[in-house]
């Protein structure tokens, strides 16, 4: 299960539109991932930094992406980062 700080702490960068160097680091290596897939309200989701993971979510974790990666604490399920 996933530590609510680190749901807030993606949410509260993503609303605010600041991304981390490793967030950046991370959009590389997770759009380039087969469990990378559009998710239903995460197309919706505006995305002006990391154009390339636009829309995606995770499917092993059901995180959006563009939440996920700004979080310093978050991990990735296969543990690519």
């Amino acid at each position: 299960m996933v530590p609510i700080s680190n749901i807030i702490e993606g949410w509260n960068l993503y609303i605010k539109g600041k991304t981390p160097e490793f967030a950046i680091k991370r959009k590389d290596i997770c759009k380039k991932c087969p469990f990378a897939k559009m998710g239903t309200y995460e197309k919706w989701m505006p995305e002006k930094e990391l154009k390339e993971i636009k829309g995606l979510m995770c499917s092993k974790c059901e995180c959006p992406l563009s939440t996920k990666l700004r979080s310093e604490n978050e991990k990735c399920p296969l543990n690519n980062w």
